[in-house]
């Protein structure tokens, strides 16, 4: 194997510094590159004192570096003399020591019988003065894919692990960059935590793990988040753009066998408060890596080339960790005074063009976001194609824009009712940004905390509640009108795309759910346990709650339910009486009806398609349907394990039950129920935040044992996550049964989907 070391050693440069910190794969290139040679003697000396380079047992008749140079001096005449140190960084700022390996290194130069060589080992590149002229740097180089897909499957065969060989493209680029130190690490801890297994579910302690990476750092910070794309309100047009992007991340692999290209990033500029940071979270949790925050601040040093080198430091992390995003916020104040003219300090110069040559040139799997106010201070060429992938310009958010960001607060504090007029709040806080709005429901809630009333009615959020809140608050496009006034003109004059307008490509944007009570959830791939093969799941509105009574009594107008409660699962209803209160529901909205019953009589059911036309169940795509639908069994395996917010935080196939391994946490089962059915929502939810999908009664899916198009009053259907009636066993995730569809059981309801 050919490496600069070979022919550094070969070229006869007395002193070589390798720029590592993974011990390990430098003795294995050590070992390479030093097997040419027949009369060698390779030595090792760390701050404790000499090892045994095979063996790493201590010597104790060396009792410090310089005594051990003064030792192999001679040597050195002899045969080929290879000397290692590692982790000495104290004892290389002494005089003596440094004078003594000069003597060695100037001793190589004017004698051709004089053989030896000094490898110096460090994290850090602190080169002594009096050795820089002798000295050679040397990075180690990391492994490619292939090296760590081969490095992946020999660890699994030493360690006698399970490899999820559809998994091992994409796992092998989630590792790129790491030294082999980290990857034995990090996988053994994939072993420790994941059963045994290899595979892309580990993501999450890959993520971890390199976290720890970027702790250990003093330039980089590893932001943690929770925001999702679906707490922005508004910017269809960007949320779109990020959530394609996020296609090509987590199929990397499949991706660049295709030919597509890595995304390189983006660049957010607008009005402050306006969500470009929030954007910058979400992108990391809708990507599903690490995120990192570049703060240019941390690169500036006091002495000569410190700052660049800060730069090559913090970008070259970056790498070792990705795929991940790194988030430069507020970049224009980073390389303030960089323009036209000339502007800025020398250092500033450099760093900015340090950057932009990385950034047009980078080939890694680095993401970048960057987010600034004013960009008309920068350069054109900060600009240019190449760079970023695309500029977004991110404006105060309009009217519809201002009524879901209400709604989204709201939400998240549990005071969103039907009372509540988003309409009238949006129309009187124009020109408010999502910061402001968002402190207008703060000190709403916070107001009528502060009132200690006991009555219920008198506790809820009102309308005239949040508008009294907003005269507390001066909107920041007031405070700041006459800056806004020139940014806005400027943007103008670079025709950046807006972050609001929604791409004309055909494809529908998941914006505003149709009611309160359904939840976005974004679709993924994945391996379900009862299939041997990787499956996709489109993106989906699911009810968080299981068919109310009050819900079926409201479209079907008489209830079937023997448990009657209007928050109570409505029971007692076929799969057939579900998928007709499915249809009259999606005609209620507009939407149109999924399921076409004009040939019924002859034992058949169809499915209305996007494109006006009718499919049967064999040949029909459920992702190209309108209106309300029970959910196929992989969509609801999907959901009910908490889709790609579990893949994220490790718990996909954790946990037995929806949500949690305990199950009196999150189901009503025969151990709990008294026997009968309980009010929805009254047990802890899953990830997504959607409840009962174990325990209280099972749901009707779409599918059958056998072909779905002849539908035969003896065709039984599956239904999942168990009942009030069931054992703990039958309320698992995994876990199924099968009725009969012409038949309602009072164990058994249903919950909606529809595809987005």
């Amino acid at each position: 194997m050919e490496t600069n070391l070979s022919k550094y050693l070969r070229a006869r440069r007395p002193i070589i510094w390798v720029h590592s910190g993974d011990y390990k794969e430098v003795d294995t290139i050590i070992t390479e590159a030093t097997k040419e040679y027949k009369n060698k003697a390779i030595f090792e000396y760390r701050a404790f004192g000499a090892v045994n380079f095979e063996t790493k047992i201590k010597s104790d008749e060396v009792a410090d570096l310089y005594s051990f140079l003064n030792i192999l001096f001679s040597v050195g005449f002899k045969t080929n003399v290879f000397l290692l140190i590692k982790n000495t960084e104290e004892e290389m700022k002494e005089a003596r020591n440094i004078a003594f390996i000069k003597k060695i290194a100037e001793k190589m130069y004017n004698d051709i019988n004089y053989n030896f060589n000094i490898i110096i080992v460090d994290e850090d590149v602190n080169v002594p003065k009096g050795l820089e002229k002798f000295t050679s740097i040397i990075d180690i180089e990391t492994m490619d894919e292939t090296t760590i897909n081969q490095y992946i499957q020999d660890f699994a065969q030493k360690n006698n692990a399970r490899i999820y060989w559809d998994d091992l493209g994409d796992l092998s680029i989630s590792l790129k960059g790491l030294t082999k130190l980290d990857l034995d690490h990090i996988l053994n801890m994939i072993l420790e935590e994941n059963y045994g297994a290899i595979s892309k579910g580990a993501n999450q302690i890959i993520i971890r793990e390199k976290g720890q990476i970027i702790k250990k750092s003093s330039i980089l910070e590893i932001i943690d988040f929770k925001e999702k794309i679906e707490e922005i309100g508004g910017l269809e047009g960007l949320k779109e753009w990020l959530s394609s992007k996020a296609q090509v991340f987590r199929r990397l692999d499949e991706a660049k066998k295709f030919g597509v290209d890595t995304p390189k990033g983006v660049l957010l500029v607008g009005m402050p408060g306006c969500g470009k940071s929030l954007a910058a979270k979400a992108s990391a949790r809708l990507f599903n890596v690490p995120l990192l925050r570049l703060d240019i601040g941390r690169l500036l040093g006091k002495y000569v080339g410190e700052s660049e080198y800060n730069m090559r430091v913090a970008l070259k992390t970056a790498e070792s960790i990705s795929p991940c995003i790194l988030w430069i916020d507020e970049i224009e104040k980073a390389f303030a005074g960089i323009d036209q003219n000339g502007g800025a300090s020398d250092i500033t110069k450099r760093l900015f063009g340090q950057f932009l040559t990385w950034l047009q040139e980078k080939e890694n799997t680095v993401f970048v976001v960057a987010t600034a106010n004013d960009i008309t201070a920068f350069p054109p060429e900060f600009l240019r194609k190449g760079r970023f992938d695309e500029v977004f310009f991110i404006d105060f958010p309009n009217e519809e824009e201002r009524e879901r960001i209400f709604e989204i607060h709201l939400e998240k504090r549990g005071k969103m009712s039907d009372d509540i007029n988003l309409k009238e709040l949006a129309e009187e806080t124009e020109g408010y940004c999502g910061a402001d709005i968002e402190e207008i429901v703060k000190n709403a809630v916070e107001n009528k905390f502060i009132l200690e009333t006991e009555n219920e009615e008198e506790k809820k959020i009102t309308t005239n509640n949040l508008l009294e809140a907003t005269k507390s608050i001066d909107s920041l496009s007031n405070i700041l009108s006459d800056k806004i006034n020139v940014l806005k003109k400027s943007y103008k004059k670079f025709k950046i795309k807006s972050a609001s307008q929604k791409i004309k490509n055909g494809k529908r944007i998941a914006g505003k759910t149709t009611f309160k009570d359904m939840v976005i959830v974004n679709g993924g791939k994945y391996t379900p346990s009862f299939f041997n093969e990787e499956r996709e799941v489109c993106d989906l509105e699911v009810c968080k709650y299981q068919t109310t009574q009050d819900m079926w009594m409201e479209v079907m107008k008489k209830n079937p339910s023997k448990y009657k409660s209007s928050r109570k699962p409505v029971e007692t209803v076929s799969w057939w009486d579900a998928l007709e209160f499915c249809n009259k529901l999606s005609e209620k909205y507009g939407l149109k009806p999924v399921y076409d019953f004009s040939e019924i009589s002859k034992g058949e059911l169809k499915i209305n398609q996007l494109n006006g036309k009718s499919e049967y169940l064999e040949t029909a795509d459920f992702n190209k349907t309108q209106g309300f639908r029970l959910p196929t069994e992989i969509e609801w395996d999907w959901f009910a394990r908490g889709g790609e917010v579990a893949m994220q935080d490790g718990t996909f196939f954790d946990y037995r039950y929806s949500g949690s391994n305990k199950i009196s946490e999150v189901a009503w089962y025969c151990d709990n129920s008294e026997n009968q059915t309980h009010d929805v929502g009254t047990k802890k939810p899953n990830q997504l935040g959607i409840y009962d999908c174990s325990g209280n009664v099972s749901e009707w899916c779409h599918d059958a044992n056998t072909t779905m198009r002849v539908l035969d009053n003896g065709r039984n259907k599956r239904t999942k996550g168990g009942s009030w009636k069931g054992y703990p066993e039958n309320c698992r995730v995994s876990s199924f049964s099968e009725l009969e569809a012409i038949y309602g059981y009072n164990y058994c309801g249903f919950r909606i989907v529809r595809t987005i």
